[in-house]
């Protein structure tokens, strides 16, 4: 070795991670808790809610889905990426918004009963 770091051909090595480096696992995982979720959701007894709860974590999934490609473009094309990871941040904070609202009301519905 002639004491040059093996990582020198590597263009990001040494920098800091970016936020798409969080956001592409974290929504991966949350689209597998949206779907766990609406599947454990046909066991309870059906109410009316559980219908519009249904469809909130569908449209929820498909927001980590967006956000998920979003910010693997952006780590795929690091030069012109930024907004896309923006991007990918802003839908991935609605979607946990939604995902907390969605928790809510489950929490909700299950202490009334």
């Amino acid at each position: 070795m002639n004491g040059e770091s093996p990582l020198k051909n590597f263009p990001d090595s040494g920098k800091e991670s970016r936020l798409a480096d969080h956001i592409l696992p974290s929504s991966a995982t949350m689209i597998g808790v949206c779907m766990t979720v609406i599947s454990v959701a046909h066991l309870i007894p059906k109410h009316s809610i559980s219908r519009h709860v249904n469809e909130l974590l569908a449209f929820d999934s498909l927001l980590f889905l967006a956000s998920a490609m979003l910010s693997y473009f952006s780590i795929r094309h690091p030069r012109s990426g930024m907004p896309n990871e923006r991007m990918a941040d802003l839908i991935f904070l609605v979607g946990l918004a939604i995902m907390v609202v969605v928790g809510f009301v489950v929490a909700f519905e299950l202490m009334v009963e």
